[in-house]
């Protein structure tokens, strides 16, 4: 039942965009909306209803009549953008209000499905005032002060800027619920000075410096522990294995094990002197840097950004801190 309603509506749309087509005759722009139009139709009949909605967004970003705009939200209605629909099927109830073309049963029908959709979207009565440049999660809205916002379930970020004045407000949206949001703009002026702050903060090369001197100063730690360690181990073996005798004009194999030992432990404690030294060098480097590098000026600038979208609005503050 759904589908043959569809198919009806397409074939009185056909109809209702011939008025735009004959007005413009000589558009270029229009001729060409109005071919994508008549493939976005042949589309739909053929039951390919994400190829027409391509075609019908296509053809609405030219020319929004009242029949793009219903076969539009129709599409997305049942290819599952239902945001998309919600907002194109009130633009078509604005733009069909005065068209003798559009019935009234088609106008009750998209009401109905205006309604139906409702119920699964959140919605935001938004108080603010009507020239707010609104965005919604930092994205873009086109705000009819008239209707809700609508938006997916869930929290959502309205950002609003009016007369130079940034708002936010976080709202919580259940599926089929009105919430109200209100951006007050009586307070004090949040709008960034012209051109932003600066702020200092590390550059790549002072970040990796400063990373590459520490973990060389902690690796000469580590070194320094495990050579000396090394060393007493030396030591340790060679008393064992001497076991209380000496080794003065005496030659055996403790007295040769003994002597291999003490080589060893030199070794090892030359070795943990260097890293101790190289280590103590790195992390003085890795201060210095910290303190003597200079750091890189940056903008700090907050920017209001209004969000306007298909069946939402808001507004958002952004920048680098």
């Amino acid at each position: 039942m759904r589908r043959y309603f569809l198919l009806s509506c397409l074939l009185a749309s056909s109809t209702m965009f011939a008025s735009p087509r004959a007005a413009h005759a000589d558009d270029a722009a229009v001729k060409e909306a109005q071919a994508r139009f008549d493939e976005g139709v042949a589309l739909a009949d053929a039951g390919k209803n994400e190829e027409a909605r391509l075609k019908f967004t296509q053809a609405a970003a030219v020319l929004k009549a009242p029949s793009v705009l219903f076969n539009l939200a129709r599409v997305e209605q049942l290819t599952g953008h239902e945001l998309e629909a919600l907002d194109h099927y009130k633009q078509f109830l604005r733009a069909a209000e005065n068209d003798p073309k559009v019935t009234d049963a088609l106008r009750d029908k998209t009401r109905a499905y205006i309604a139906d959709l409702s119920k699964k979207a959140g919605q935001i009565e938004l108080d603010a005032p009507p020239e707010t440049r609104v965005t919604v999660d930092g994205k873009p809205v086109d705000r009819n002060p008239a209707d809700p916002l609508h938006v997916t379930p869930g929290r959502h970020t309205l950002e609003g800027a009016y007369q130079g004045r940034v708002k936010s407000v976080v709202v919580d949206c259940p599926a089929g619920v009105v919430t109200k949001a209100k951006l007050d703009f009586d307070g004090p002026v949040t709008e960034p000075p012209p051109g932003g702050e600066t702020t200092k903060a590390w550059s790549t090369g002072k970040v990796v410096t400063v990373g590459a001197l520490a973990a060389g100063a902690v690796a000469g730690g580590v070194l320094f522990v495990v050579f000396r360690s090394q060393a007493q181990g030396n030591v340790d073996d060679a008393k064992a294995a001497l076991n209380g005798s000496g080794c003065v004009g005496v030659t055996s194999p403790a007295c040769d094990q003994a002597a291999s030992l003490k080589e060893d432990r030199d070794t090892n404690q030359a070795v943990s002197t260097v890293a101790l030294v190289g280590g103590v060098a790195l992390a003085a480097g890795a201060l210095g840097a910290v303190f003597l590098w200079p750091n890189q000026a940056k903008e700090r600038a907050a920017r209001a950004t209004p969000l306007v979208g298909p069946g939402f609005a808001g507004m958002s503050v952004g920048g680098r801190f």
